[in-house]
């Protein structure tokens, strides 16, 4: 229940700022979407993008959503094993062994445990 956990609490952070700031959180969400929707580069590869950013950041908030975009979007294991080692070649053995929260967060995502 990890990724669900974190999936979670990203929503709940985002709805405690729409309620204080509703026009920031409306524009915020008006500029991701702009920037993720299908453009030059699929929204796919943009979400395989934030995948690997997450792993050099060691950010578990960013990887359980963006790794669930990237699910949607039809990003494969193979490919999310692929972004993981990218992801090493710029940041060393520590974004690698980020590596296996994505493993889990994904079997979980996926529903395969």
């Amino acid at each position: 229940m990890e990724a669900q956990g974190r999936l979670k609490e990203v929503q709940d952070l985002f709805e405690s700022i729409l309620k204080q700031k509703g026009d920031v959180a409306k524009n915020y969400s008006q500029l991701v979407e702009s920037i993720l929707k299908d453009g030059t580069i699929p929204q796919k590869y943009k979400e395989l993008m934030f995948v690997a950013l997450s792993l050099t950041k060691k950010c578990e908030w960013c990887l359980s959503y963006h790794l669930k975009l990237a699910i949607e979007s039809g990003a494969t294991y193979e490919e999310l094993i692929e972004v993981a080692f990218v992801s090493f070649l710029m940041d060393g053995s520590p974004a690698l062994m980020e590596a296996v929260k994505m493993n889990d967060f994904y079997s979980e995502l996926k529903g395969v445990r």
